[in-house]
């Protein structure tokens, strides 16, 4: 612990500055001390805020702690969430000096011998890096994502010091073990991590992508390899309308279409490919001419493992025989742990959900209500569910956003219908093909 004080020392009285500064010990105090008052949610929503407002003014690596911690309602209590929500990825644009030497000592040339063309004003800045449009030498208009010069050393002194924090907040603080810290930061660093990596963002692009070679209408970006490294990914330029410029968007296009051919290439992703784009909200996503989409920033990418699918399976097959025991079993299934999960208390709270949610016509399901309470119940029940499939939760709730706000009369619910069918029949083909792999073992073993 005092090595690292005193190798980040600086950086420790920045952190401790803004703490006092947003009476930080005393919100901790009021909400998390080691009394037994229930915490209110008017005091949750008020701790939400303070956290908030702390990690917005320390900077790009607690912004990205909040905002990946805002994507696990099953560890921490909505109105937190509801905050960490808020926080955005904005910070002021780098000198172009700075951009150009990081551009020339990655691709070892000068910027004007790589390029043809090269706007100096960037399309986005975001803690990470940022974006420029360029022409390569051979004509093709491109979009050049440079990282922030010594970003990664930041991360990693940020880091450091978090790791060495949160025990001494559990320590104080009784109920901050109640938020998993430790497991969140560990979860966190790895994400973080393959995000700082340009070269794993290009290949996830190309993975997503090889499912829709054959489909017109849904678009990937290529990446320029000669032109990429860890630090650079330069990718072709999709112009387009961006689905965050909604009136704009149905001033062109017919909304319905539109939110029709989204959750399509998504659910695809999802159920047929097994990988799929992790960040689909509205800034991520354009509208092509002739009513195509693009799909663009791959940083975070979600996988479904065949086990993973197995266990949506049985959860799926409990929900259709509105079964609240096989439900409440495939959900311990599918979680990472049940630490104090009672099976009878957990039935119980199913049964009121299905009650709510099942018990009426797919059309009228609103699915960010349900994703909402099965992780408030997870929560209440000390449930810790994969990441991915808590990514895969929260996709499909951007998702839902967009329908609605592109056709407010479309159900998410109805469209995901087929999809459920699909993904039953691909689990008795595998279980199928396993079967017969495993009579050939037995016939061909000497």
């Amino acid at each position: 612990m005092l090595a690292t004080i005193f190798r980040h020392f600086s950086r420790y009285q920045e952190i401790l500055s803004v703490l006092m500064r947003h009476g930080f010990g005393f919100i901790l105090l009021e909400n998390m001390g080691s009394g037994n008052r229930r915490i209110t949610e008017a005091g949750m929503a008020s701790l939400g805020q303070g956290i908030r407002r702390v990690l917005a003014d320390l900077g790009p690596t607690f912004i990205k702690i909040g905002q990946f911690a805002s994507t696990r309602p099953d560890l921490i209590p909505g109105p937190i969430i509801k905050e960490l929500e808020k926080l955005q990825d904005r910070v002021p644009q780098l000198p172009f000096e700075l951009i150009r030497r990081t551009i020339e000592q990655e691709l070892g040339a000068p910027l004007q011998s790589l390029f043809s063309d090269f706007n100096p004003s960037p399309l986005a800045a975001a803690s990470i890096g940022q974006v420029h449009y360029a022409r390569l030498k051979s004509g093709e208009p491109v979009a050049v994502k440079v990282q922030r010069p010594n970003i990664a050393g930041i991360i990693r002194t940020d880091l450091e010091i978090i790791a060495e924090i949160i025990p001494l907040l559990e320590r104080r603080f009784p109920k901050v073990q109640n938020y998993f810290l430790s497991g969140i930061l560990r979860e966190f660093s790895r994400w973080l991590e393959n995000e700082q990596d340009y070269l794993r963002e290009g290949k996830n692009a190309e993975t997503v992508a090889q499912g829709f070679v054959k489909d017109q209408r849904v678009v990937f970006p290529s990446i320029y390899w000669s032109h990429t490294t860890r630090r650079v990914l330069t990718m072709s330029y999709l112009e387009g309308v961006k689905l965050n410029e909604r009136e704009k968007v149905l001033a062109l296009y017919d909304g319905k279409r539109i939110a029709e051919l989204l959750s399509h290439s998504l659910l695809l992703q999802i159920v047929r490919d097994g990988v799929f784009h992790g960040d689909p909200h509205p800034g991520n996503i354009l509208v092509l001419p002739g009513e195509r989409i693009g799909y663009v920033d791959f940083g975070i990418v979600g996988t479904l493992t065949p086990a993973l699918k197995g266990a949506l399976f049985d959860l799926i097959m409990a929900l259709n025989r509105r079964d609240t025991r096989a439900m409440a079993k495939a959900l311990l299934q599918l979680g990472l742990t049940a630490r104090n999960s009672e099976l009878e208390s957990l039935c119980q709270d199913l049964a009121e959900m299905q009650r709510k949610h099942l018990d009426v016509p797919i059309a009228q399901i609103a699915l960010h209500n349900l994703v909402d309470d099965c992780m408030n119940l997870a929560f209440r029940h000390d449930i810790e569910f994969p990441p991915e499939f808590v990514l895969l939760g929260k996709s499909l709730l951007t998702l839902e956003g967009i329908v609605h706000e592109l056709d407010p009369g479309m159900s998410l619910a109805e469209l995901v219908k087929p999809f459920r069918k699909r993904l039953i029949v691909e689990h008795f083909a595998l279980r199928s093909w396993l079967k017969k792999v495993f009579t050939l073992k037995k016939v061909l073993k000497p």
